[in-house]
């Protein structure tokens, strides 16, 4: 017997000469579970129906089951696209496409849609369609999105996002994990951004108190490529890569502000072996009280290129290398953009670069500000170009 939400309404019904008035209809009410069975993928699907045409509800799912789709809903998604106020209770419970050669992401929700997910696993999403419409192998967001203690992992696209997209929507991601997730080059199209997560220039991504790790994209941002607007606090950054571009953990092309992270073994084919950081118009990246240990650069900035305006308070650079220039940052010049680098109270130590700066190189036009801290055992120096209070010995 297929389960399905309760509805609360009522209507005020006219009589001779009254005029008749109808109530709008109420959300489903709380407290509606899936079974583990046979038909409990066809239940969650038929609850989210009913939730879509009713205003939305809560959707629980039973204790650590799986739930398995074989085929997709609508040809592209294991799951009706959200298009209500949904929230879905987990229970340490997975849903995954179970079947090889059929491709469709898990999740969708639409613009003026809103999911709440929690205590779930999204994982073995797979699109290898026209990268027009292969973003977000795990979850594609065009509305609000909310993660709680989930896990996004295994998911693979031909597009943008491995793990999630974010087109114009708000992600939010707390005490959860983005793993092992790729971004790849499919049919015809161009290489895939973000192997985790991707958020376009219109987006909003916040991601607190998470893991970003294992995740892979053929071209820029191997754990995030951001385009929008990027809130990180208290997040791992570990093993992501860039296999063919820049920013093994974070592409930065918008506005980011970093807050207390740690970014340890990433790795960039071309520039940043953590972050890019390439901020258009009058975005700047920031980064408060993080870390950036062991991650590599094929060329320049072992944990950091810089190519606009960066800040850097109370962190750490140690033990990074690049293939070229910047063991630890290289703050490269850009016709047409201020590119700034300012330290304060930051340490820079035993970074290693194959050319000059093994600790900051700066390159004429550029301009890097040091307010505190230090610039100390690097490889083969300490810095190149000019940067105040730096010295080699």
């Amino acid at each position: 017997m297929k389960k399905r939400l309760v509805l609360a309404g009522s209507a005020v019904l006219g009589s001779l000469g009254l005029t008749v008035s109808a109530v709008p209809a109420v959300a489903a009410q709380t407290g509606v579970t899936i079974g583990c069975d046979t038909n409990g993928s066809q239940d969650l699907i038929d609850a989210i129906v009913d939730a879509n045409t009713n205003n939305g509800g809560t959707i629980k799912l039973a204790k650590r089951c799986a739930y398995r789709f074989e085929t997709s809903y609508d040809g592209t998604n294991a799951l009706p696209p959200i298009a209500s106020d949904i929230k879905i209770i987990g229970n340490e419970s997975t849903l995954i496409r179970s079947v090889r050669g059929a491709e469709f992401r898990i999740l969708r929700v639409e613009e003026g849609g809103s999911l709440t997910l929690k205590n779930t696993t999204v994982t073995g999403g797979f699109l290898n369609l026209d990268p027009d419409e292969a973003d977000g192998g795990g979850i594609a967001n065009e509305g609000t999105l909310k993660l709680e203690n989930v896990t996004v992992a295994g998911n693979q696209v031909s597009g943008d996002g491995g793990g999630i997209s974010n087109e114009g929507g708000t992600v939010t991601l707390y005490n959860s994990r983005v793993r092992t997730n790729v971004a790849f080059n499919g049919q015809g199209g161009e290489p895939g951004d973000g192997g985790g997560i991707s958020n376009n220039a219109s987006g909003t991504l916040t991601v607190k108190k998470s893991t970003i790790a294992d995740n892979t994209s053929e071209e820029d941002g191997g754990g995030i490529q951001n385009q929008g607007i990027l809130s990180v606090e208290g997040t791992l950054f570990s093993k992501n890569e860039a296999r063919d571009d820049d920013g093994a953990a974070i592409n930065q092309l918008g506005s980011a502000k970093i807050w207390d992270s740690e970014f340890v073994e990433n790795r960039a084919g071309v520039d940043g072996g953590a972050i890019n950081s390439d901020p258009t118009n009058t975005y700047t990246t920031e980064i408060t009280g993080s870390s950036f240990y062991r991650n590599v650069a094929g060329r320049h900035g072992g944990a950091i290129n810089n190519e606009g305006r960066a800040t850097l308070k109370r962190s750490r650079i140690e033990g990074n290398q690049a293939g070229t220039f910047g063991g630890g940052i290289n703050n490269e010049f850009e016709v047409g953009k201020e590119t700034t680098l300012t330290l304060e109270r930051t340490e820079i130590t035993g970074n290693r670069s194959a050319g000059p700066g093994g600790g900051i190189n700066n390159w004429q036009g550029a301009t890097v500000i040091v307010r505190g801290g230090k610039i100390v055992k690097n490889l083969p120096d300490n810095c190149d170009g000019d940067v105040p209070g730096c010295y080699n010995l």
